[in-house]
């Protein structure tokens, strides 16, 4: 059970990023089939917009626990290395605190929508609920990352690197 918990744990965003791809390719396969009979789905093309507005925000705590974010390269390179660290130490931060900070407050944006989606009629809230989720998946990994890089920086520190 543990290493089914370590596995999601590593690869839960990766994992609804292809469920969800999964659902959009068969959703809209089935809809082109269907077109070509006069037979199209009406909600069709609205569930894959909604499953790839979702694959999007799942997508910002994936970037983060690989490590994929936005730096100007050439001017990093020229800083000393207790520059860099220190640079990516607060960026680090930053992007941590952005993630919690506007998860906390896109919650606010769901519990005062009413609206319903026009083809699913399905309350637009769930959709919303996107944002708190993919920036919150995000924050969580934000402070896994600041704790591996300190954990990192310290050990480095021991054995005389930094």
């Amino acid at each position: 059970m543990k290493k089914l918990w370590t596995y999601l744990e590593e690869n839960i965003e990766e994992l609804l990023m292809v469920l969800l791809l999964i659902v959009m390719s068969l959703v809209m396969i089935v809809q082109v089939v269907l077109r070509m009979m006069d037979h199209g789905l009406t909600w069709a093309e609205e569930l894959c917009r909604y499953c790839f507005v979702y694959s999007g925000m799942i997508s910002a705590g994936y970037c983060i626990r690989k490590g994929v974010g936005i730096r100007v390269d050439a001017l990093y390179n020229f800083f000393p290395r207790p520059m860099q660290i220190a640079v990516d130490y607060i960026g680090k931060i930053l992007t941590t605190v952005v993630y919690g900070y506007l998860a906390y407050k896109s919650i606010g944006l769901i519990q005062t929508t009413t609206s319903i989606s026009t083809a699913m009629q399905l309350p637009i809230k769930y959709v919303y609920a996107a944002v708190p989720l993919g920036l919150g998946l995000g924050a969580i990994r934000g402070v896994q990352d600041l704790v591996k890089f300190t954990k990192r920086l310290s050990e480095e520190k021991k054995e005389g690197k930094a």
